[in-house]
Parts: C-alpha cells; structure tokens; sequence
C-alpha cells in the first residue's frame, strides 16, 4: 500500500472528497498527512472526518517533514497554484498525482519541462472520466474498427452553474472567476474534452476554430466552440458551457463512423448505444458481450448496479497505483490508461491554440509540442 499526502482538497472543496474517496477504494493507497488548507480548523476538521494521522500549515513544511515517508503527493489546490507546488515536489524527486489540468499555461508547461527528468520522476495526471468502463469499451470498440473508420467526434460538456450554481458546495470559487489568456472554463472543462478525444481516438487535432463568448455576470468566458482538423481526416467540434440551464453535468460522447456510431451520456454511464449502417441499434451494458472488460474492476457489483463517478475515479487510481509499480521496478510507467506530462503538455497547446484561433477569428495550425 501506497502511503500518499495530500496538498488541497478539504472537506469543503469540490475535488477532496472524491479524490480520497476513489483512493481508499481498492486498499492500494494511505493518505497519512495534509496541508488540506490554510485554514487551521478546516484542516483539523478535515483530519479528524478521514482519519489522517498528521496534517501541516502548509505544502511547504509538508514536503519537508514528510518527503521520506510518502511515496506519492496528490495537488488538489487551485490550477493556478499547481506548477509552484509541482515544481519543488518535483526537485525533491517526490512522484506527483494532480488533479487536471497540470497547469493554466503553455509558459507553466516549459517550467515544468526543465526541471522534468523521465527517468527520475513520476508526474501523472487525474482524467477520471476516461475510467468509465463503458469509456474504455467504446475505446476497444474504435481501436477494433468496429464503427468502421472514423469520420467526425462530437463532445460536449454543457453546465448551469453560472446562472443555477449547485447548492451543495461555495460556487464559483473566486480563482473560477479569472481569466488568463487560456479562459478558465476551457481548464476546467475544456480540457477533460480534449482528453477524451485523444483517449478514444489515439491522435491530436492539427487545425482548431474557435468562438468564445460570455453571457453570465461575472464578467468570464463561460460559453465555448471549438471545431477541430484531424490529420487523418476525422472532423470533430466540442461544446463546453456553463450558462446552459438544465444541465447539471451534460457531458456526452459521440462518435460516428462509416459502419456504425455509439453515444455515450455521462449521466446514464453504463449504457453505450450503437447504431449500425443497417439500421439496427444495440445498447450495451456490463451484461453485454465486451471487447475490454478482462479487469474485474468493472465490475465491482453484478451488471444491474450502477457504476458511476467516484468507481470510475478508483479505477484510476488503481490504474496509478500499477503505474507506480512500475515506476519502482524500472523508472518507467507504461499504463494505456494514465497520463502524465506530455499528455498534459498536448492538452495545454491545444486550449493555448484555440485562444489565439478565438483572437484572430481564423483556424490555428497547432504546433506539435
């Protein structure tokens, strides 16, 4: 068992509780200290709630103290406050799990890239959403050309919570409501679509248009449109928003190729419908035959019972749990279904290059990193 700490994520944040949740799961990681927050009754409160043995004022006296009894540190602070924090775990060679996106800049990706040594260090990246079994099916799927070759990718990822905010936690925190050259929203949501796509299609947009736009109060970008060029010929568009009433979380998959396409709905997270050249349409489950579903983490509970978001995020995180495995044993951490700093590095140059395509009204050739 992995012994880890955590940098962020309190009780009354948004990404603490499900992160500790998804990491408790499967028995494979301890959190056995924190700097939760600077808040010293938060923190305290946030300690005593989950059992955590030691907790600090800060993540600096955290590194100090703990960097010979951790193996792993998670960052659940702010996007704006993670290349600081990933940078001095970094230099003390202490392996990194942050939550996405790594950082808020293309700037922020070089400064990582100059301390970063793949022999030395372990830096990976939380995509829950592509821990879905179903995900990973529709992946199997593609990779096996069951839906033919693939022509176009639709994602969305519409909320509310700028006009309808959830009641159950402080929203929008203030650091939501600063905009740098990348917009927030496109780190927030924007780049979980961006992860998705590469996931499911195994290739990076060349061209990008996009449009941005705000009709919230709060004085943001919080309505996106992105339309994307693949190499390959594929065409795809994202649509992510925080102004669309009577969505809580909408995000959906679609993918249409020459012989069949499938749909996936993250609210409905075990069914994937597909629909074939000859009309038929197919909806399958954890009960239906599957090209991918050897790891019998899929199937926590009998078909039938719900999987969702936070058995989703401990599939993850026991896919990082091998990865550190193999870490360990040869400093290297091959895993198909964890992502680390040249993933992230994508990811930031593509919402980077749909800024200046929003700037200049025009489609944005994006530059390999």
């Amino acid at each position: 068992m992995y012994k880890i700490a955590f940098i962020g994520g309190s009780i009354d944040s948004i990404a603490g509780y499900p992160h500790f949740i998804a990491s408790q799961m499967d028995k494979k990681f301890e959190v056995i200290a924190a700097a939760f927050t600077h808040n010293p009754q938060k923190n305290k409160e946030t300690a005593l709630q989950w059992k955590v043995p030691k907790t600090y004022e800060n993540y600096k006296d955290l590194i100090k103290y703990e960097k010979e009894n951790i193996d792993a540190v998670v960052i659940l602070t702010p996007t704006p406050l993670h290349v600081q924090m990933i940078t001095e775990l970094l230099n003390s060679c202490i392996p990194v799990i942050c939550e996405k996106p790594l950082v808020s800049s293309t700037a922020e990706i070089q400064q990582i890239n100059n301390i970063y040594d793949s022999s030395k260090h372990f830096l990976v990246v939380t995509n829950n959403y592509s821990a879905y079994p179903m995900v990973r099916e529709l992946r199997h799927q593609i990779q096996k050309g069951e839906l033919g070759d693939i022509l176009a990718i639709r994602l969305k990822m519409p909320q509310e919570s700028f006009l309808r905010p959830p009641k159950s936690v402080k929203y929008p925190q203030k650091w939501r409501l600063k905009d740098d050259f990348i917009p927030m929203i496109s780190l927030d949501l924007g780049a979980h679509l961006h992860h998705l796509a590469h996931f499911l299609l195994s290739e990076e947009p060349t061209e990008v248009m996009a449009h941005y736009s705000s009709f919230s109060k709060y004085n943001v970008i919080d309505d996106v449109n992105i339309f994307l060029k693949y190499k390959s010929g594929i065409e795809g568009n994202f649509w992510l928003s925080k102004v669309a009433l009577g969505n809580r979380n909408g995000l959906s998959l679609e993918v249409y190729g020459s012989n069949a396409s499938a749909i996936w709905v993250q609210e409905n997270p075990e069914k994937l419908e597909i629909s074939y050249s000859t009309g038929d349409k197919v909806i399958k489950d954890r009960g239906s035959d599957m090209l991918g579903f050897v790891n019998p983490l899929y199937n926590r509970m009998t078909p039938g019972h719900p999987a969702g978001f936070i058995e989703a995020f401990a599939n993850l995180y026991s896919d990082i749990s091998d990865a550190l495995d193999a870490f360990h044993q040869q400093k290297i951490y091959l895993n198909s279904y964890v992502y680390g700093l040249e993933h992230a590095a994508k990811s930031i140059n593509f919402l980077h290059s749909a800024s200046l395509s929003n700037d200049t009204k025009s489609w944005v050739k994006i530059r390999e990193t």
